[in-house]
């Protein structure tokens, strides 16, 4: 563990045993590996270890067997089954920052066409239709001279009676 780290750790521990539990991180000792790092494999023997690159990563022109782009007597890695051109497709994923431009790009493109649709809207292909005396109150049963403080006041003196 890193020393700077361990004192810093024990100085917050020494004000709030809470902030010592939050601020406390180990350190690994393994150093990151590199693309093409290769571990030593003590069982292969003098075979030669080779780095995991996947085939499909290769250009696609220049190989002896331009299918499962390799040249003639290239050694075999030990995970071959999983390097090769017949494995599944390597995927790759967009880190959250661009997933997040791709979402905010889609949803502004939307609102900007459902805008340009409304804005952009005729007129309406038929007359709305008018009906006399209020909308035909009287016709359909309706009292077309109360109003709804009417209606509250008659509702309110129900109650009471």
């Amino acid at each position: 563990m890193n020393r700077a780290l361990l004192r810093c750790s024990v100085q917050l521990s020494k004000q709030s045993p809470v902030l010592a539990l939050r601020g406390l991180r180990f350190q690994s000792t393994s150093p990151y590996k590199k693309k093409y790092y290769v571990d030593p494999e003590p069982q292969i023997g003098d075979y030669p270890n080779l780095p995991q690159e996947f085939y499909e990563d290769r250009p696609q022109r220049g190989w002896w067997d331009r299918q499962n782009r390799r040249n003639f007597g290239e050694p075999v890695p030990e995970q071959i089954e999983i390097l090769n051109m017949w494995a599944p497709t390597q995927y790759w994923s967009p880190g959250w920052k661009m997933v997040g431009k791709m979402w905010c790009g889609f949803i502004l493109t939307l609102g900007t066409v459902f805008f340009v649709i409304s804005k952009a809207r005729g007129e309406r292909p038929y007359v709305r239709a008018f009906y006399p005396y209020g909308g035909l109150k009287e016709e359909l049963g309706g009292v077309p001279s109360r109003t709804m403080a009417k209606s509250i006041e008659e509702a309110a003196l129900e109650v009471k009676k």
